[in-house]
């Protein structure tokens, strides 16, 4: 006899189902950033190559501290929740695996503030953006500000280590904080911080554009591209931007 009359539904056969559809998502997800990251570090690999070969620039050896700012604001979260930033991020690891002292690219996310989260390295590339960013409530909110990630970045890095910082910095729009981020870029470029500024879609970056020729630095510390979608980059191509200005800073700021 059934109570009220009516059989309660056995939802076992259900919850089953749905646990294995998202099984096999994740094994999907965790499969394909394995084929992106093995692909990144060959095309990395092949740049290192053909920078020697081409531009006397020796890359093989040297040794930075590498981190990613990445823009959070309101306009990313279809870029957060279609899987390109954790795409884009994964890309970018082989740069950590390569020249950072211990292997890890430390990442930052910002909106009008920033936050740094856990680093990403090769035991959580998998599944970074939805477990350390999404799934700790670092989604995409609110606006643009630059200067905070910039003094957060400047802070934690000029701190005598031995080693240089590459940060690479990802945007989808213009700041509203101009004034404030002149200020810190410009106290930025007095110590061993470069920033390789990066502009997605199809925003004109005004502000970006004309930072390389900011005064008052002590030296030229920022570059800027503007890469409509990544996706459309080869491994080789995207690091030969995102490298291009990179070793000109280092000599000259006498690094080796």
């Amino acid at each position: 006899m059934f109570l009220f009359g009516s059989k309660k539904k056995d939802n076992s056969s259900s919850s089953m189902d749905a646990i294995q559809s998202a099984n096999t998502a994740t094994s999907a997800a965790s499969s394909s950033a394995k084929v992106i990251l093995s692909k990144a570090e060959a095309g990395l690999d092949r740049y290192i190559v053909r920078l020697e070969k081409e531009k006397k620039i020796n890359l093989n050896t040297h040794r930075a501290r590498v981190f990613v700012v990445m823009d959070r604001s309101g306009s990313m979260d279809h870029l957060y929740r279609n899987g390109a930033v954790q795409d884009v991020l994964t890309r970018l690891l082989p740069l950590a695996l390569r020249f950072d002292d211990n292997g890890e690219l430390e990442v930052y996310v910002f909106n009008r503030t920033c936050t740094q989260t856990a680093p990403m390295n090769i035991n959580n590339f998998e599944s970074y953006v939805e477990k350390e960013i999404l799934g700790k409530g670092y989604g995409p909110t609110g606006g643009t500000n630059y200067a905070p990630v910039i003094k957060e970045t400047m802070c934690n890095y000029n701190d005598g280590s031995p080693y240089p910082a590459f940060g690479i910095f990802i945007t989808d729009g213009e700041n509203a904080d101009s004034d404030l981020t002149d200020m810190a870029v410009r106290e930025s470029s007095k110590y061993k911080i470069f920033y390789q500024f990066v502009g997605i879609g199809n925003e004109r970056f005004n502000y970006l554009q004309k930072l390389d020729d900011l005064d008052g630095r002590a030296v030229d510390n920022t570059a800027f591209i503007k890469v409509a979608d990544f996706s459309r980059l080869d491994d080789e191509q995207l690091y030969a931007m995102l490298l291009e200005q990179y070793p000109q800073w280092l000599r000259a700021m006498n690094i080796n």
